[in-house]
Parts: structure tokens; C-alpha cells; sequence
């Protein structure tokens, strides 16, 4: 962020998380196209003028940042720029909103200075927020998020040798870079040859969560699983949203 001085400046922004600071300010977490920002807001709890549309996880807008006093910068206004209202009145919308924004949070160090995480969550919200929440949309984004981090291994290739692979069933192991031809398994766990196509496939397109919404359960749940466990290996402590997803109705809506 530019801020010399305090001259502030207005970016596109995304509400990750928050937290009280004193009786009146918030401490917020933000995503932006530059990275992963903390700023506080003073009197964010009762200003109604800077801060019309509430700050809520998921919101979507313009911040206005600049430089305080300390390392900490000063959110100084966040206007909305999407209607969220709906993110609140849906359970599982909600749910869903809070799981990709706790994600970011937790695989996000800081200012990354790439643009893909803040575009991968801004494409997630828009399908959450404007039609029924998809489980889809979760594995796509997982996937996304992972790709834009240098953080996903080999789908279609022995992350060995470079074989190209496909089949029902394919060795796979994140920890060691992903899939693996026959030469070099060593007796890693097979995962369905159809839930790797259909992550090359949402990595790629985004019809294809069309696709992942109509397969077989099985299916769904093989890449459902995948996807949790590559996420969990860049954790550092559990996810909250997680808790909250498992109480849902559908349990296969749980990415974890």
C-alpha cells in the first residue's frame, strides 16, 4: 500500500475476517489484488457514515487504506460495491462464505503480490452469493486457491517421472507431489482416476462444475476428500467453518 504520510488509497478489497479492538474499533483482515492486509477501524461498531454497509465476513467492496502511526494500517472507509444481504438470511450460504474466506485466511501468509487468490474468491462469492450454494464451486475454488499458491501437485502426471496417467484408479500421494505412475507408487493410496479428471477439469473451465454437481456421488466425495486433505496438509490448526459445515443437513456439503 502507498500511504506516505497518511495519503490514503482506495482498492478493491474483500472482508476475510474481523475482530474487536476496545469498545469500537475492529481489527480487519482484507484480501486484495496486491495480497492479504490488516487495518483497523476505528468506531467501525458505531459509524454509520464510513461504514454503511457493515463489514462482514464475504463483503465485497472498496477500501480506503492508509498509513497510521505504527505498522498497522487504518481502514478509513469500506464502501460495498455487491448487495451480500443474502450471504446472511441462507444458512448454507453462509457456511459455505465463511469456509473460503477462512481458507484464504489460513494459506494466505500475507502480501503475496498476485492477483489469482484475490480473483479466484471474488469468481467463488459472486456464484455463492448469486445462485444456490454448489459443493462444485468449494472444490473449484480449493483447487484454484492451491494452484495460485504454488500449493497443488501433479493431477494428470507422475510427479516422479512425468508420465502422463489416467485410468479408474490412480496412486496418489500429496505429501510426496501428487499422482504416480506404477514405477514409483511404492504402494501410495489409489484415488478414482475420475474425480483427478474432474479437478484438471474445474482448474480449467468453469463448466465443469456442472459436470462435478451431476457425477456420482462417489465421485463427488473421492474429489471432496482429495481436495480436504490437500488442504489440511497447509494448515496450521483446524478450521472453525469446518465445525459449523458438519452441522448442515447435507453432510456431503463438508469438505473436510
Amino acid at each position: 500500500m502507498s500511504g506516505r504520510g497518511g495519503e490514503a488509497e482506495i482498492t478493491p478489497a474483500i472482508v476475510l475476517r474481523t475482530r474487536p479492538l476496545g469498545e469500537a474499533d475492529l481489527l480487519v483482515v482484507l484480501l486484495t489484488p496486491s495480497g492479504k492486509v490488516e487495518a483497523a477501524a476505528t468506531h467501525a461498531r458505531a459509524s454509520k457514515r464510513r461504514f454503511s454497509g457493515g463489514i462482514h465476513v464475504g463483503a465485497r467492496g472498496e477500501a480506503t487504506l492508509s498509513r497510521g502511526r505504527g505498522a498497522l494500517l487504518r481502514l478509513g472507509a469500506f464502501e460495498p460495491l455487491v448487495c451480500s444481504g443474502a450471504i446472511g438470511q441462507d444458512l448454507e450460504r453462509f457456511a459455505f462464505v465463511a469456509y473460503v474466506c477462512e481458507v484464504t485466511d489460513e494459506l494466505l501468509a500475507g502480501r503475496e503480490d498476485d492477483p489469482r487468490p484475490f480473483a479466484a474468491l471474488t469468481t467463488t462469492l459472486e456464484a455463492l452469493v448469486s445462485g444456490a450454494p454448489q459443493p462444485a464451486e468449494l472444490r473449484r475454488f480449493e483447487l484454484a486457491l492451491l494452484d495460485s499458491l504454488g500449493l497443488l501437485p501433479a493431477l494428470d502426471r507422475c510427479c516422479v517421472c512425468g508420465l502422463g496417467l489416467s485410468g479408474p484408479l490412480v496412486a496418489f500421494d500429496g505429501g510426496r507431489g501428487g499422482a504416480l505412475c506404477p514405477a514409483h507408487d511404492f504402494g501410495a493410496a489409489e484415488v478414482e482416476g475420475s474425480a483427478l479428471a474432474l479437478a484438471r477439469e474445474l482448474l480449467l473451465s468453469g463448466s465443469a462444475v456442472a459436470a462435478l454437481a451431476a457425477a456420482p456421488a462417489p465421485i463427488r466425495r473421492a474429489l471432496r476428500d482429495l481436495c480436504a486433505g490437500l488442504v489440511r496438509a497447509h494448515l496450521r490448526r483446524p478450521l472453525r467453518s469446518l465445525a459449523f459445515l458438519a452441522q448442515l443437513p447435507r453432510p456431503a456439503v463438508n469438505p473436510g
